[in-house]
């Protein structure tokens, strides 16, 4: 499939490597030409690509600048060619025309039967006819305004009960960021009735519907034009369910597992990977557990021993950037969605069995989360800060695990408003803590650092980090790269000249030399300012890095960034990373696919298996330990 993708060439106006690629091979088709050439019709739409080429890419090493400029005027000869030939076309056997193009031109023919005004040459059971037989793809007649505005009521009618149709609109409505609500156009006649009724179809019929559109649907926010409703969402959720039970059971497939346990070790912590049965292991030590009974030293352990933040005191369970599987799988993010991708659902099932397994063992010295939380709130504050405002009241041990649930809420939305106003007031008020009854959103929350965190915003910037990191730029290389995943690995590890980039590609190694990340050395190779790539790649992999945690170098780099207006800085207490994540445990106000954990608690809404209870304290516990470790930073940053 892939050669045969390179049979012809073909514009696409998303991949600039792919044009100078389809270029190269243009080249001999253009010295070539002659009008009185009896070429057909793939030849001709051929031609039609190649002058779409032309005219997006740039001069490339290998082609003088005259010879190109001499090319760019052959393009119009070749469009006026094109449409003298479309003009003549014999369109009565429309059916016949299209089972002769080659595979990936469907949405060129049908472009340039549009551009050259014969659509009224073509009749409505001729349309009806290529859609049924599939000779034209109904997304590519989609992406043509004038098809869908005079074949309207023939296309409405092809989508009812198309399991094609039902992913286009759920792509359209339901995906962030995509493509299809800025290429697909929905005849008129298409109906918000016909829509659901479309929808309908795929849940309920269609076969071998996709799980990740299924879940779209169960999760779909509130749209203008798609009002889902909570019965298509249930069925939408058992049809998923269904689907994935099927899928494993045909497949045989093993999902990434881990594995969490105390044992007898010296060691504090052994970590490893068995890549066969793709399974994670995580060993902790007993002794050490034993040795280390202290309660600073067993909260720090979420820090040094469980690895739950990191040096910079980010929490590692909050949602980072995808990872290159889930740029190579294409996985949809929904609309107004917490995203959930491979990465994170791996982190997450890793910091469920650890922080399980860590229950379970400070269990067997009587000792639980809560008691943790408790001491850091009632005694460490006070012993190494003198600050003795703060409140916990921990649910007894006796009561139910959904109880002690629904009370640890409670205490979460009590600890929130004792945040805010310690940092308010200095001091946190009692009576007007008993009077208050508006809950603080955790975005509310202030630092006393006024520039902690800092988010790449300026295009510029978010540009050098993806060629930077990203292998964009390896496509521009004039030899093979195989076994280098990003432009500073393949620097760091080759001598490489600009010389070594094709000419496109130049421009651009010299505009990175000009931001500061790449540098020439003595001899002219090129090298990398690894203190400006450092801290690009920790902003590029996490999305947020700490002033206060940065070298003077470092932060000298950060400061250079905000003064260009190249970063926003975040006063916030917590990150928008654990905001976010906050709010995806807690409640569906920011996300449709948010767990609600809060208000099912609270609102005895919950209903689950004894399995599903236990995975909510977990995350309940998790929350909790992220205002501590948080709130124990900020006071140690005030010192």
């Amino acid at each position: 499939m892939f050669n045969d993708f390179f049979e012809r060439i073909k514009f696409n106006k998303l991949s600039v490597p792919h044009q100078n690629l389809m270029f190269q091979k243009a080249i001999p088709i253009l010295d070539s030409f002659d009008a009185s050439n009896n070429y057909d019709l793939n030849q001709v739409i051929e031609l039609s690509n190649i002058v779409q080429i032309v005219k997006s890419v740039e001069c490339p090493t290998n082609v003088t600048p005259e010879k190109f400029n001499e090319y760019r005027r052959e393009t119009d000869t070749i469009s006026r060619f094109v449409s003298s030939y479309f003009q003549r076309l014999d369109l009565s056997d429309i059916e016949n025309i299209f089972q002769g193009i080659w595979t990936y031109y469907p949405l060129d023919m049908l472009e340039l039967l549009e551009k050259f005004g014969l659509l009224e040459k073509i009749s409505d059971s001729s349309v009806q006819n290529l859609l049924d037989k599939k000779l034209v793809s109904l997304i590519h007649i989609l992406n043509c305004k004038k098809w869908v505005k005079k074949y309207n009521q023939v296309i409405t009618n092809c989508m009812m009960n198309n399991k094609d149709a039902a992913e286009i609109i759920i792509k359209y409505y339901l995906v962030k960021d995509s493509r299809e609500r800025e290429d697909v156009t929905f005849p008129k006649a298409l109906t918000e009735e016909k829509k659901i009724s479309i929808l309908n179809y795929y849940v309920n019929d269609a076969i071998e519907a996709d799980s990740d559109y299924l879940e779209l649907v169960e999760n779909a926010p509130i749209i203008p034009g798609l009002d889902i409703d909570d019965k298509l969402r249930l069925k939408a959720k058992k049809a998923k369910e269904k689907s994935l039970e099927k899928y494993f059971e045909e497949n045989g497939y093993v999902p990434y597992a881990c594995t969490a346990v105390f044992q007898e070790t010296d060691e504090d912590k052994e970590e490893s990977y068995n890549e066969k049965d793709r399974h994670a292991y995580f060993i902790y030590s007993k002794k050490w557990i034993r040795e280390h009974l202290d309660f600073p030293t067993l909260l720090n352990n979420f820090i040094f021993l469980l690895d739950f933040f990191d040096l910079e005191l980010r929490s590692q369970f909050a949602l980072r950037k995808k990872s290159i599987i889930d740029d190579l799988l294409g996985n949809s993010e929904g609309i107004k969605h917490y995203p959930i991708n491979t990465r994170f659902k791996n982190s997450q099932m890793i910091y469920h069995e650890v922080l399980s397994e860590y229950v379970n063992e400070l269990g067997y010295y009587g000792i639980g989360v809560e008691d943790l939380i408790d001491y850091f709130f009632k005694e460490y504050l006070k012993e190494n800060f003198n600050i003795s405002d703060f409140e916990f009241n921990k649910p007894s041990k006796t009561v139910s695990l959904d109880e002690r649930i629904k009370l640890l809420f409670v205490e979460i939305d009590s600890l929130l408003k004792q945040l805010k106003y310690y940092r308010e007031d200095g001091c946190i008020d009692k009576e007007l803590m008993s009077i208050s009854s508006k809950p603080v959103g955790i975005g509310e929350l202030k630092s006393f650092q006024e520039q902690k965190y800092a988010y790449a915003k300026g295009k510029d910037l978010k540009e050098e980090m993806r060629f930077l990191f990203k292998f964009d730029l390896m496509f521009g290389m004039n030899f093979a790269w195989s076994g280098y995943m990003s432009l500073v690995q393949i620097i760091a590890k080759e001598h490489l000249f600009i010389t070594d980039f094709t000419k496109a590609a130049q421009g651009w190694i010299i505009w990175l030399i000009e931001r500061g990340s790449l540098r020439l050395k003595e001899d002219g190779s090129l090298g990398l300012n690894l203190v400006r790539c450092n801290v690009l790649c920790d902003l590029y992999e996490n999305e947020v890095v700490c002033f206060a945690h940065q070298t003077v170098e470092t932060k000298e780099i950060l400061e250079n960034l905000k003064k260009a207006d190249e970063i926003d800085i975040g006063d916030t207490l917590f990150s928008r990373q654990e905001i976010n994540y906050f709010n995806f445990v807690m409640n569906k106000k920011e996300f449709s696919n948010g767990m609600d954990l809060r208000n099912a608690f609270l609102h005895g809404s919950f209903r689950g298996t004894k399995q599903d209870l236990q995975r909510a304290y977990i995350e309940t516990l998790k929350i909790l330990i992220m205002i501590v470790v948080k709130t124990n930073e900020e006071f140690c940053l005030k010192l």
